[in-house]
């Protein structure tokens, strides 16, 4: 009987926005479950994070922005793989952010955070950083 060696589980690779207007956070929340989610998605094949982040906010959003740097990023476990979310600073350019995938969305103030039913990986993400600016800890690899 021979042994094979465990099988690496695949990394889900995702990108968030952190999008901020008058102190306030933007987010989004999901058709699917209704957890509210910092808005974004996964990063396709031979595509960098920021170039992935602005089509998934142009998607989801209709709008575009300037990713201007990483925020923070959890690693979790989700559903039989591992999640990497990288949170990325981003600045509206040009629209009007509208629920285009979503049901609907919200402008959240900080301090309002803990009320709000968030994805895990979301929760985990604001936890480790600070959503009114930089991180709250060094970003991990």
């Amino acid at each position: 009987m021979s042994v094979r060696p465990a099988q690496p589980a695949t990394t889900l690779e995702v990108v968030c926005a952190l999008i901020r207007q008058n102190g306030r956070l933007l987010l989004a929340r999901r058709a699917d479950n209704g957890l509210w989610e910092l808005p974004g998605g996964k990063i396709e094949p031979g595509e960098s994070p920021a170039a992935a982040l602005a089509r998934e906010i142009a998607e989801e959003l209709g709008v575009r922005v300037a990713v201007e740097g990483l925020h923070g990023q959890v690693r979790q476990p989700h559903q039989g793989q591992r999640l990497r979310l990288r949170a990325f600073n981003c600045r509206l350019l040009q629209g009007t952010p509208r629920a285009l995938e979503h049901r609907e969305l919200a402008w959240v103030s900080p301090q309002d955070l803990d009320g709000i039913t968030l994805a895990p990986a979301d929760r985990a993400l604001l936890q480790a950083a600070d959503p009114a600016g930089g991180p709250k800890h060094p970003p991990t690899a």
